[in-house]
């Protein structure tokens, strides 16, 4: 479902969908940003199960099962090029893509992630989780056990990737992998805080979040200038 625009953003939500949709959804938002169809489509999902490797990722050290193993347990295994190792989605979770065009808006990519930090850690906060941000790494913690990753790619002022979050999914499959370079790292998910909403509504109120925070950025409407 395609939601309202806030200067010139557009929301999608995609529900269930195969990893290798969601990277081609992402395509088709970087092809219209980059022929200024848009200026922003940020797309709301979940993910059928599977083990993706960022940049930094590898196989052989990040992923503790074989690819027949991880085949029997209904594990996709993929590349992906956003930052970051390893990580896994799955049903359950709320994974956020916000593809947008920073020069329409005259941030450069460190305000970017700052913003996006921000806008989850408000919304987290606004559903009854307070969360931190990583010390070592990327990401926001309930105490020491991590509710929500982030991965993104930034190339030629364009972004891609995001935000996975914890809400219903099966926390037992990240046995499968070692979670951003940690072994065992302990996870948190929004469920065991009482957060009963659908993956929907949540990424609504995300957005009224994002909305708020790219609200208070002086945004040029005249169009796209150089990126910072």
């Amino acid at each position: 479902m395609l939601y309202r625009r806030v200067h010139g953003v557009q929301f999608q939500y995609l529900g269930l969908i195969d990893y290798d949709e969601g990277l081609a959804a992402q395509g088709e938002a970087l092809r219209r940003l980059n022929s200024n169809e848009l200026v922003a489509l940020v797309l709301g999902l979940e993910h059928s199960p599977v083990v993706t490797l960022g940049v930094r990722g590898d196989a052989n050290s990040d992923v503790r099962y074989s690819r027949e193993i991880l085949r029997l347990k209904g594990l996709q295994l993929r590349s992906a090029g956003r930052g970051g190792q390893a990580t896994i989605h799955s049903p359950g979770q709320l994974v956020i893509y916000p593809c947008l065009n920073l020069r329409a808006f005259g941030i450069g990519a460190r305000a970017y992630v700052e913003m996006i930090e921000k806008t989850t850690l408000e919304w987290l906060e606004e559903v009854g989780v307070s969360a931190t941000r990583g010390l070592h790494e990327p990401g926001l913690f309930v105490r020491d056990r991590k509710i929500a990753a982030f991965g993104f790619q930034i190339s030629h002022g364009f972004t891609s990737h995001g935000i996975a979050v914890n809400v219903t999914n099966d926390l037992s499959l990240f046995e499968a992998i070692r979670t951003c370079g940690v072994s065992g790292q302990p996870l948190a998910r929004l469920s065991e805080f009482g957060v009963e909403a659908t993956l929907e509504a949540l990424f609504l109120g995300w957005q009224s979040s994002f909305e708020r925070n790219l609200s208070a950025i002086d945004v040029d409407e005249s169009g796209p200038g150089p990126l910072p």
